[in-house]
């Protein structure tokens, strides 16, 4: 098998890419077959977890964080070694919820904070020193998008959200008006007021010092009671954990205290008492699934939104101001477009369709759930260009590879603490360019070619010994951001003069 075309997931290293962009919009066909014979749809949870970069688990070699319900997961199910997000939360989310690059077709490339979601777009801007502008962002997500939620309401299903959603205003643009029947929390950035007592929107108070994270479980474990057994469900349970403000309940931060290694990249006890509570949120989610016997008619998708912060940061509880993590042997982390900001952690159950202890290679991204999880849901899907992502089940259930041969990004904004340009990137084969928006000389555009396989910290640029591999990448990239209407940066008309290719350190880019 040809391994550009993509190959089955048994821990081998078939590659199967794609710019995301020839999918189909899926909608619902009342009808429409089951995906097993004779058998009711699949229950889906997408369990989603903050700001946890792809080393941020003992899943995929961390030595420092515990996570043994991942661990279990990964057991019972697939664990997926390239899956790609967008290098921030809302670009991320917005992209799961409507299957479409968000930061090109749907013009969303940044946070949405309280500040921004007063005008329904960020403006074009950059600071004096930037030679850059980076292009507006819209501040939610349209209700005229057709979300997951929705497709799967109008299948039939229960729909569920949970937790964070940060895709808007909760109550203008908030998941009850995005296709969710049951709404328990709509949260933005991160808890307001914090992690103990959060004040949540659409989450009703709980007692003095509840941990956000174990309310928003125990409400899950609640939908679950209390659902319709004659219909599917799709739970959409959005942790905060791990993002700001870092707190983590102290007899967990006292525990890795005492294990600490300041030799280790990975030191902070307070990310990882948040992570040891957003796995003990796993583990009691898979027993309540598990003891309720629905394990075998639920697709189980663990995920993260993008890399974790690399970034110094005090996080509270710590003395010196200490990095929440280390995304090494990745390059940067979150609002980077270097594989720390958007390669994370995926696991998927199935029993009966997805091989416990399997292993997959292929290249995947946030766009593909969409087609995804309506293929699991027996809905039929009507072909469309403006959907990005492909169908994974054939990579689940080890019956071939994907369509695609690239997979693209974008992210025109420069960010200060995690030291990157605007930039745009386009993986094919072991190949990954990035093109750094008026980074060059004179304001020209600069790149950077890395050969992911054999380099995966991205060390070594090839830009200047492999012209024509970047120009023919390059042409790729250039097609799918013109395809996708991709808002590009400007030259900034309020540049000082300073030099365009001076970026403060990545913190944990490799030596």
């Amino acid at each position: 098998m040809n391994p550009l075309l993509g190959g089955p997931c048994r821990g081998t290293n078939f590659f199967g890419l794609a710019a995301c962009l020839a999918a189909g919009f899926l909608q619902v066909a009342q009808g429409a077959s089951a995906p097993r014979p004779g058998g009711p749809p699949f229950n889906i949870v997408l369990f989603l977890v903050d700001d946890m970069g792809w080393m941020d688990s003992s899943v995929y070699g961390s030595t420092f964080y515990e996570t043994p319900a991942m661990e279990r997961l990964a057991r019972e199910g697939m664990r997926f070694n390239e899956a790609y997000v967008q290098p921030l939360c809302s670009p991320t989310r917005a992209t799961l919820m409507t299957g479409k690059d968000a930061a090109t077709r749907l013009h969303m490339h940044q946070a949405i904070t309280g500040a921004s979601a007063k005008s329904p777009v960020v403006p074009p801007r950059a600071r004096p020193d930037r030679i850059a502008t980076w292009p507006e962002s819209r501040v939610n997500l349209p209700l005229s998008e057709r979300t997951i939620a929705e497709a799967l309401r109008d299948g039939g299903y229960q729909t569920w959200h949970l937790g964070k959603w940060h895709l808007g205003s909760a109550q203008q643009f908030g998941p009850q008006k995005q296709g969710f029947e049951r709404v328990i929390g709509a949260g933005g950035a991160g808890p307001s007021g914090g992690y103990f007592s959060a004040n949540v929107p659409m989450l009703s108070p709980g007692p003095k010092g509840e941990y956000v994270c174990e309310r928003l479980t125990r409400e899950a474990e609640a939908l679950l009671d209390q659902r319709d057994p004659a219909r599917p469900f799709f739970m959409y349970l959005a942790h905060f954990n791990v993002h700001s403000p870092y707190m983590a309940k102290p007899e967990l931060v006292e525990h890795f205290r005492q294990k600490a290694d300041p030799d280790n990249p990975q030191h902070n006890p307070v990310m990882a008492a948040m992570l040891r509570s957003m796995d003990d949120s796993l583990a009691a989610l898979l027993a309540k699934i598990d003891a309720l016997g629905l394990a075998n008619d639920t697709l189980f998708v663990f995920l993260s939104d993008n890399g974790g912060v690399h970034w110094s940061n005090r996080a509270v509880g710590l003395e010196e101001p200490t990095p929440p993590t280390s995304n090494l042997p990745l390059r940067g982390g979150k609002c980077c477009f270097y594989e720390g900001g958007i390669r994370v952690p995926m696991l998927v159950r199935l029993p009966g369709r997805v091989a416990a202890g399997s292993a997959c290679d292929v290249p995947v991204h946030a766009c593909d759930f969409y087609p995804t999880f309506v293929s699991y849901a027996g809905l039929k899907a009507e072909q469309d260009p403006a959907l990005d992502g492909e169908d994974l089940t054939p990579l689940f259930e080890q019956q071939g590879g994907l369509k695609r041969d690239a997979l693209f990004g974008h992210f025109p904004r420069a960010t200060t603490l995690a030291g990157t340009m605007g930039g745009s990137w386009v993986r094919k084969g072991d190949y990954k360019m990035i093109r750094l928006w008026l980074a060059g000389p004179d304001g020209a555009d600069a790149y950077e070619l890395y050969n992911i396989k054999e380099d995966i910290g991205e060390t070594r640029n090839l830009a200047a010994d492999m012209p024509e591999k970047v120009a023919a990448l390059d042409q790729r990239l250039g097609d799918w951001l013109a395809e996708t209407g991709a808002l590009l940066p400007q030259k900034n008309p309020a540049w000082n003069g300073a030099s365009a290719t001076v970026r403060p350190r990545l913190r944990s880019r490799p030596e």
